[in-house]
């Protein structure tokens, strides 16, 4: 086989001069899917050329400025370049430019530095932007919130950066260097990012076999004795990134390169021999393809295809081989050379920008939107059929589609000009979008509203533009309610102010029934704590802008104000409207305060007379209790009259007796002093008689036995008069009316004078068996507790239909005196029992009590802060328990 010469440099044709990037008009509104598959297509036929041209010429500088080009052209960047990442001995890294647009820029690139955001960690920050650059591992773009600032003074030619991206590329793990573009109209994202790696895979191949071709030049010298063609082939072979396989004229594999093992896992020893089909081929290969590469390969001929292989692993991956034969200089066939590139990340793409176009179809099907494309140079408007159908026309596509006829038929005449001047702007470049709210007008001849959308997306070589696409959204519903929304709020008689959270007054609507302290333009766009006038409101207002930054939902405050009208009071109510701004609506309570007034005014009289008439009902209530002492005194009198008869009776007795005696000693009085007179010494006959008469009469009236009898008569009578007192100072005790001052008292004392006040009712009825506990004084009304154990005890005689028990028990359970009196009597239902405290109810026979008994217990307890309860069932007697709190002196509460 015969090789053909070595190819000299001098006489080669030099490689293409780097074509100055066309600036073309920005351009931020989404490539079409086809647009984006045409320029991957684009990208990869230069890197291909690219890959050829270094193998065949081997100059990267010129090919990296070329591929610089293509970046800022394919992205619509200004500006950018190409460097080499270099360590020095120190390990210190720095930039070694080798491809850059303009030429001036990388020393100018010292003069920026990026401003970083603050975070909750770390106060905001800048670093240098060539740092930045050099220090980026992955993938960088910056844009707002981080900012681009200037220092120093760049050079006057290079435009201000707005945008800026950074995208590192390396070869075997290794970083090699960087790729950096600016101000792309939009900005930079993650799409641009995957859209671009393989022109870095071709930058750090380039890079990399510039590296090791500067290598293999040192060591050529040493290597002279090789053919000039193998050591080229083999030169390009081992420096670059894809993947080379050398086969003989039968398609066997005679050498492959390091690219080929990192691409498929297979080492240059595991392919020798071997074909590459048998390596490579797997289950979803396109059986097709590989016939015609096969087919070409047999014609001798050369073959381009793209298939799916397999890696040694099994993993699948996307190939683009480019086989082409060598012949010796006879023209025999005598190699196989195929250059073969991973695609995966670019089929990858495809199969995404299948999926964005599908999803993009439907979401145009099922959007409310409609769609429009404005041809600038003929008038031509493209719609969709949604557009159409806004207007009421049929999804038939009928109906004029030209600018002209959407100007003089379709948009309200009244909303034209403002329309032509926005989109004027926006084609000028005033504004970055066309944007504006309109009426159009419907078949049916009514309007609806509609919210329109555009952007210029093609521009002549000159800038001007070509073609504009936009959306149209109804909104006639929108500004339906709007407009409820302004009558709304026009029938709001309040004011409502807009400000920010430092106090400036953005917005005002006046109130409808008080002028406003000020004139709408001395007031809008000032802080509030700026203007003199509401100066009385500037505290409050502060306070309460302070709570909503803090989340409190809603504030509110008074505050007065002297206007034309005189003194007046107004409420603010503050609410958030937006992030920086709260909402205050402002009403006129002036009213509503002359009515406070005049309602606290008015408590107070009705709070008075409330008082006055619950002295009176107090005073009522004490004649009551009163009146049912004097009630209970009528049940007493029975046993009032047998009291007070039998000691009166013996008293009686007694007294006659004592008169009897009371005669005869006067009688014998008189004779003792007739002896007196008659005695004489010795006493004469005359004294004899008398003594003689005395001793006669002694002995007929037992007049010793007299005398012995007259001590136990003495002693009753006292008796009799004592019980006599006793029980008149108990009645005047139970029944005089007490003072509104509680007094210490024994409760135990108060029972047993009750006790013996009713012993005449229990003596032929009941027994009572009382088990009385020692107890503290309680500071209560005594005659009023006695009142309640009177009642408690008759109406416990009262139920007692045979002779039966009582049982009265008092002991003090924590911090409360209790008093259980209990019965055996007839017991009562539940039906009674949940009416016994109601006034003037009464189980008794008509004209037979008052029904107040309990209800005046009732009470009586409840003024002591107690309580009374009653357990009861028919035939099972009743048991009233009365409960009467202690208090300490220094929690001591008032009774009243």
């Amino acid at each position: 086989m015969r090789q053909k010469k070595p190819l000299q440099r001098k006489t080669s044709p030099a490689p293409k001069a780097a074509p100055s990037p066309r600036r073309t008009p920005p351009r931020k509104a989404k490539p079409r899917l086809a647009e984006k598959l045409a320029a991957t297509q684009h990208m990869l036929q230069a890197l291909t050329q690219a890959h050829a041209e270094f193998i065949v010429w081997g100059e990267h500088r010129a090919l990296l400025q070329r591929l610089l080009a293509l970046a800022l052209e394919l992205t619509q960047s200004e500006l950018g370049f190409i460097s080499e990442v270099v360590s020095s001995p120190g390990n210190a890294s720095s930039l070694r430019p080798h491809a850059i647009f303009p030429l001036d820029w990388t020393g100018a690139l010292h003069g920026y530095r990026v401003s970083h955001p603050p975070t909750p960690d770390s106060p905001a920050s800048a670093s240098a932007l060539f740092e930045a650059v050099l220090t980026a591992d992955e993938p960088r773009w910056l844009e707002a919130p981080t900012r681009i600032l200037v220092e120093g003074n760049p050079a006057s030619s290079i435009p201000a950066l707005s945008h800026f991206l950074v995208l590192p590329f390396a070869v075997a793990d290794k970083p090699v260097g960087r790729v950096v573009l600016a101000n792309r109209p939009g900005g930079y994202d993650a799409e641009i990012i995957e859209f671009l790696q393989p022109l870095l895979t071709t930058c750090g191949t380039l890079l990399h076999a510039w590296r090791n071709d500067e290598h293999h030049r040192r060591s050529e010298q040493a290597l002279q004795v090789q053919q000039q063609q193998v050591k080229k082939l083999a030169l390009v072979a081992a420096r670059t990134h894809n993947a080379v396989i050398i086969t003989n004229a039968a398609g066997v594999i005679e050498w492959v390169n390091e690219g080929f093992t990192r691409i498929t896992g297979y080492t240059l020893e595991d392919a020798v021999n071997r074909e590459p089909g048998e390596l490579l081929y797997g289950p979803d290969t396109d059986p097709a393809v590989t016939g015609a590469i096969r087919q070409a390969l047999l014609r001798g001929e050369g073959s381009t295809a793209e298939m799916l292989n397999y890696r040694k692993d099994g993993q699948p991956y996307w190939n683009h081989a480019d086989i082409q034969p060598v012949r010796d200089e006879h023209g025999r066939l005598v190699q196989f050379v195929s250059i073969e590139n991973d695609v995966s990340a670019r089929r990858h793409l495809e199969q995404q920008l299948a999926r964005s176009e599908e999803r993009l179809r439907l979401a145009l099907e099922s959007t409310e939107d409609g769609l429009w494309d404005l041809d600038l140079t003929t008038g031509h408007l493209t719609v969709s059929p949604r557009w159409m159908s806004m207007l009421g026309v049929g999804d038939d596509g009928s109906g004029e589609t030209t600018y002209r006829h959407w100007r003089e038929h379709l948009c309200h005449p009244e909303d034209l000009a403002e329309a032509e001047r926005r989109m004027a702007e926006h084609l000028t470049g005033r504004t970055p979008m066309y944007e504006f709210e309109h009426r159009m007008r419907h078949r049916d001849g009514r309007e609806i509203w509609v919210l329109s959308r555009g952007k210029a997306v093609s521009y002549t070589s000159d800038g001007q533009p070509l073609r504009v696409v936009g959306t149209n959204s109804n909104i006639t519903s929108r500004k339906q309610a709007e407009e409820r929304l302004r009558a709304f709020i026009r029938a709001i008689p309040d004011m409502i102010f807009r400000m920010k959270a430092d106090g400036t007054l953005m917005d005002f609507k006046p109130a409808t029934n008080v002028s406003a302290a000020l004139p709408p333009d001395e007031f809008i766009g000032h802080k509030v704590y700026e203007l003199p006038a509401l100066k009385n409101i500037f505290e409050p207002t502060r306070l309460a802008i302070a709570q909503l930054l803090q989340g409190s939902p809603l504030e509110i405050y008074e505050y007065p104000m002297e206007t034309a009208e005189g003194l007046l009071y107004f409420e603010a109510r503050l609410v958030h409207s937006g992030v920086d701004e709260v909402t205050s609506i402002v009403r006129n309570i002036t009213e509503r305060k002359i009515a406070e007034e005049h309602q606290r005014r008015q408590s107070e009289r009705l709070s008075e007379q409330v008082s006055h008439i619950t002295r009176e009902l107090e005073a009522r209530q004490a004649q009551l209790i009163q009146s049912e002492k004097l009630a209970s005194l009528g049940q007493m009198a029975a046993s009032i009259a047998h009291e007070l008869n039998n000691p009166v009776g013996y008293v009686s007795s007694n007294v006659s007796t004592l008169a009897s005696y009371a005669a005869l000693s006067r009688r014998l009085l008189e004779l003792y002093q007739e002896v007196e007179k008659a005695l004489g010494t010795p006493p004469p006959a005359p004294v004899a008689r008398l003594l003689e008469e005395i001793l006669t009469l002694r002995e007929q009236e037992h007049l010793g036995e007299h005398l012995m009898d007259l001590d136990e008569v003495l002693a009753d009578t006292r008796e009799g008069l004592a019980r006599i007192r006793e029980f008149v100072l108990n009645l005047k005790t139970f029944v005089r009316e007490e003072s509104d001052v509680p007094q210490l008292a024994d409760i135990n004392k108060g029972l047993r004078m009750t006790l013996r006040m009713l012993r005449h009712e229990f003596k032929d009825r009941c027994d009572v068996i009382c088990d009385f506990a020692p107890l503290p004084l309680l500071r209560c009304f005594p005659t009023q507790l006695n009142q309640v154990f009177m009642n408690l005890l008759l109406n416990a005689v009262q139920a007692i239909e045979q002779r039966g028990q009582i049982y009265v028990t008092v002991q003090q359970e924590e911090t409360d005196i209790v008093v259980r009196i209990r019965d055996t009597g007839r017991g009562m239902d539940a039906k009674t029992r949940a009416r016994i405290f109601t006034p003037f109810f009464t189980t008794k026979p008509a004209g037979q009590g008052t029904g107040l008994g309990l209800t005046i217990c009732d009470t009586i307890i409840r003024r002591h802060q107690g309580r009374i309860e009653v357990q009861s069932e028919p035939g099972q007697g009743t048991t009233f328990t009365v409960r009467l709190p202690l208090f300490d002196d220094e929690d001591e509460e008032p009774l009243h």
